[in-house]
């Protein structure tokens, strides 16, 4: 297939678990944003390696993901992840290292397999934020219900950027 230049921003997490839901967060404040038409906005929730096929449908994908680095809760970071960076693996050993529980699939074991697979966009753009805990409920802490405004401006600040490189 080939690729367009659609993008895909994918909010991952559990809206029922307190921070965990800072991804699909995200996804709704994009939701009620004017987004080009190029960009789908997305709540992936806890799909693991099964999005992984979707993938060849865009040149640039934005996942947005509750992380646990240590830092001060709210923390917003950004990676960018090219294509050549990730490491290949042969898709036989992708599917057995793999495990396809939702709750333990990492971001980095879904583009191991997109690579694997032959699904792995050109360019990966990960927006993490620091949460300060996962509890039963769909509130989020002060700290990172105050970084989804943050995060959704800055996504929309990266969009601007990768449509004026285009």
């Amino acid at each position: 297939m080939e690729r367009g230049k659609k993008i895909l921003i994918a909010g991952i997490g559990n809206k029922y678990m307190g921070d965990d839901g800072f991804g699909p967060r995200v996804i709704d404040a994009l939701m009620r944003r004017n987004l080009p038409e190029n960009v789908e906005a997305r709540d992936v929730g806890l799909c693991g390696v099964t999005l992984a096929p979707d993938l060849n449908d865009y040149e640039l994908v934005i996942f947005v993901d509750a992380v646990q680095k240590g830092g001060k809760p709210g923390t917003i970071y950004r990676s960018e992840i090219k294509a050549e960076q990730v490491e290949e693996s042969k898709p036989e050993e992708a599917m057995n290292s793999f495990t396809f529980s939702v709750h333990e699939t990492r971001l980095e074991e879904l583009l191991l397999f997109a690579k694997a697979i032959g699904t792995l966009p050109p360019a990966t753009i990960v927006i993490g934020c620091e949460i300060l805990e996962v509890t039963l409920g769909e509130s989020l802490s002060p700290e990172v219900d105050a970084a989804v405004q943050r995060a959704t401006e800055l996504i929309l600040d990266e969009l601007q950027r990768y449509c004026e490189r285009k």
